[in-house]
């Protein structure tokens, strides 16, 4: 079989999941097939010609047990005892060596958890985070992958009448925060503990016999250090509800996410966040958060003071985790933490100051390195920061390491919105082409690319839609 699946999610944990098979909508069309992604799962076997059909439920794809899950989560701060799976379904787990991964089908249908909601994806969003999830693989930020996008002849209702679709996409796992709240507030603590425990031996099998407390210590650090590369790059997320965060630290369940085109830390894209909670400063205070809730739902299983010394190593972890990011952006290895950080807080501030481009500027700073002179924004408005940082780094920036972690290409909303609008009107050519460059974002070759472009006054998006 071109993917070997073990479905072993399924057979553990039937009281937190129904069997649910993919609810075709209509003929189905394979738009986009993440081919390296497949050939590491299947040892390079071809895909099949019946792959769309399986996606899109016309026929079952074999071996394969979908699951709808069952999970709870605080959206916005508030408790809801009553989430699922609603938009897609747990297909199974690939195996590849000792490997095994997740693969989840989003658009899959109504579930008996989705509560009201129709289970259907969109193309839009399915693209949105089709884009997303390959630009963060591409930078080294952990996240879900994109599979395979199928439209489907579904007309769905949201802010308006949108074309359907399914995304397949795989995780190390799709166990989240949500699954260990539902399991608290249902008395479910054999459940909890054996969810917990089958998800770090599948995880990191290395912990399996430690003792739980550090297990949670890991999972405390690979959010910290998830959340720091989403700052040191410019991504917000939109929408870290505890239902969306990932146990092992995995970037998902994309929502009205966004990279910062101009440095406004400050902005906020999901336009339902009235309250501002999930803005790019606000971030690293919600990933704490939402730690303090996972920790609450566990504590049946973890002393308090072991849980409160675990949750005391995320900032330390996640400032580690952001300087490590950011003097690699700003080629600052040589110099020291104290020292560095000074200087990132006037980078920063420089850019704030000057509404600069947020990836561009590190590009104009390796420009200026170069080049022994100020370039770009720095010889516009930054001669003074320019000449602290010459002083401070004394010729050792590195150079070539600056080159393989500053993109050229990134998602820019005004550049996904153009793919989306050729992708609805059956023209999938911008689609393979922007994340082909998306996948390989530090080439100079793309120095020149339309992708590398900004947008203009008149290109901005000042708010998204939450829909999927």
């Amino acid at each position: 079989m071109p993917i070997v699946f073990d479905n072993r999610f399924a057979r553990k944990f039937p009281e937190i999941t129904t069997r649910q098979p993919i609810k075709p909508d209509g003929e189905v069309n394979l738009r986009w097939l993440n081919s390296s992604l497949w050939a590491e799962l299947t040892n390079g076997e071809t895909p099949p010609a019946e792959l769309s059909q399986w996606l899109g439920g016309l026929e079952h794809w074999p071996g394969s047990d979908p699951v709808a899950q069952k999970y709870a989560g605080h959206q916005f701060g508030h408790f809801n005892p009553y989430l699922g799976d609603g938009r897609g379904l747990l297909l199974g787990q690939a195996v590849v060596g000792d490997k095994i991964t997740d693969i989840h089908i989003k658009g899959a249908g109504p579930t008996p958890y989705s509560r009201g909601a129709d289970g259907r994806a969109v193309l839009r969003s399915s693209i949105r985070e089709l884009l997303a999830s390959e630009a963060l693989h591409a930078l080294t930020i952990p996240t879900t992958r994109a599979l395979a996008l199928i439209s489907t002849q579904g007309k769905i209702q949201r802010e308006r009448v949108e074309p359907g679709a399914m995304l397949a996409r795989t995780a190390t796992t799709h166990v989240r925060f949500g699954h260990f709240e539902h399991c608290f507030h249902r008395g479910l603590e054999d459940t909890m503990h054996n969810l917990w425990q089958d998800t770090i031996e599948v995880t990191w099998p290395h912990l399996a016999d430690a003792d739980i407390e550090e297990q949670f210590s890991q999972v405390v650090k690979s959010t910290a250090e998830m959340i720091a590369a989403w700052q040191a790059y410019g991504f917000i997320h939109g929408v870290m509800n505890t239902d969306n965060m990932s146990l092992v630290g995995e970037t998902f369940d994309f929502g009205p996410y966004a990279f910062l085109d101009d440095y406004q830390p400050e902005k906020i894209f999901n336009h339902t966040d009235a309250g501002g909670r999930y803005g790019l400063l606000q971030q690293p205070g919600v990933g704490l958060w939402n730690l303090q809730r996972l920790a609450q739902a566990v504590s049946p299983l973890i002393e308090s003071d072991k849980l409160r010394a675990a949750l005391d190593t995320y900032e330390p972890e996640l400032r580690k985790a952001y300087l490590n990011r950011i003097t690699e952006r700003l080629g600052m290895s040589s110099v020291p933490a104290k020292e560095r950080m000074q200087l990132v807080g006037g980078w920063l501030s420089l850019l704030e100051v000057n509404q600069a481009d947020y990836q561009l500027a590190f590009r104009d700073l390796i420009d200026s390195l170069e080049a022994k002179e100020p370039k770009g924004l720095l010889a516009r408005s930054g001669d003074s920061w320019w000449q602290e940082y010459n002083n401070v780094v004394n010729g050792k920036s590195d150079i070539d390491v600056m080159k393989q972690v500053n993109p050229w290409v990134i998602v820019r909303t005004h550049h996904a919105q153009r793919v989306i609008d050729a992708a609805e009107a059956g023209d999938d050519s911008l689609l393979h082409d922007y994340v082909q460059a998306l996948m390989n974002p530090f080439s100079e070759r793309l120095r020149e690319s339309p992708w590398a472009k900004p947008p203009t006054a008149e290109e901005q998006v000042s708010e998204l839609s939450c829909s999927s």
